[in-house]
């Protein structure tokens, strides 16, 4: 995906930046730098979460002069905040293993999502600590939580079987789209489990 290579390893640095409201100020002076370079993907990281142009073509963005403002309210929806204010307040720090937990769901890492749970089976029931509070399970939806955290590996029903074998609750909601929803009702709205062919068995693993 062009957007995790355009921001790198920052996305993963939250060892480096624990305190939350830190790390997401740096991604948003990143998305500014993105803006300037004119990159399509970051106008379509804009139109999918700026409040202000959601849905608006890529064209018309490119017209517009956008600030770090724009950038800060833009990162602060993707990320589950309803403007940047709610990240300013947030003196929460990264708990670290759940980071890392959602990091290996999303990109099909089995066998060190498996050794993490394992060590912390906590982690099933916890929540992310930005403003959705997705759990691990609401994250293989493939929906509503961070752009560059929307992935369908091909393992992913199995890992999702895993994690429900662990305690994760199919029924837990996560705060998106101005409602909240449970892991069954964001993946059946979601493109990428259907594009990768997963689709019909992560409905009847998640049917409750």
């Amino acid at each position: 995906m062009e957007l995790t290579s355009f921001y790198g390893d920052l996305l993963f640095q939250t060892n480096q930046y624990p305190l939350i409201k830190l790390h997401l100020s740096k991604i948003a002076d990143r998305m500014l730098d993105g803006i300037k370079e004119n990159r399509d993907f970051i106008f379509e990281e804009v139109n999918n979460y700026h409040s202000d142009y959601l849905g608006a073509s890529i064209e018309v963005l490119k017209k517009l002069n956008f600030t770090i403002h724009d950038c800060r309210a833009t990162i602060a929806n993707e990320y589950g905040f309803k403007n940047w204010k709610l990240v300013e307040q947030l003196e929460d720090y990264y708990d670290q293993n759940f980071e890392n937990a959602v990091n290996y769901l999303v990109n099909g890492d089995f066998t060190n999502l498996k050794n993490l749970i394992d060590s912390d089976p906590e982690l099933v029931v916890k929540r992310s600590k930005y403003g959705h509070k997705a759990t691990l399970l609401n994250y293989a939806a493939s929906n509503g939580v961070e752009m560059w955290r929307q992935k369908a590996p091909q393992n992913l029903p199995e890992m999702t079987r895993f994690l429900i074998s662990k305690g994760a609750d199919p029924r837990a909601t996560m705060n998106v789209y101005g409602g909240m929803f449970d892991t069954l009702a964001l993946l059946e709205s979601s493109a990428h489990p259907f594009e990768a062919g997963i689709a019909d068995e992560m409905i009847e693993i998640l049917k409750f």
